[in-house]
């Protein structure tokens, strides 16, 4: 299991980042592993979920302290200042709830197509 980043990664993530591509780190090799590390470490169960005694599958794997706020943290389970987790697994639901900023608003007012009404 990946434990942290290395120097060399992590000037290019953080270059990811300042041109807003961060979304590029996902397809990395590295990446990509401990996903699969995390997920197997929480049995594919939403931590969130199972937080509040629940049960949720999980399949994504959140960064708790966002991306772009630590990418020094980006391959690391475990916050090595806190020793809190870093990575856990989360269901889609829990994760929109964790990013709300992500969600699209649809708009409710619309233009008309035609000038042509009904009312």
């Amino acid at each position: 299991m990946i434990d942290r980043i290395s120097p060399t990664r992590l000037a290019q993530l953080r270059s990811l980042i300042a041109r807003g591509q961060e979304a590029r780190f996902y397809w990395w090799p590295e990446w990509e592993q401990l996903r699969e590390d995390v997920l197997r470490l929480d049995n594919r169960e939403c931590q969130l979920c199972k937080a509040r005694g629940r049960y949720g599958r999980g399949s994504i794997v959140h960064h708790v302290r966002h991306l772009r706020d630590c990418p020094e943290l980006a391959l690391s389970v475990f916050d090595p200042d806190t020793g809190a987790r870093q990575l856990i697994t989360v269901c889609k639901s829990c994760h929109e709830e964790e990013h709300p900023e992500a969600l699209r608003k649809a708009s409710s007012a619309r233009e008309p197509i035609t000038e042509e009404r009904w009312d």
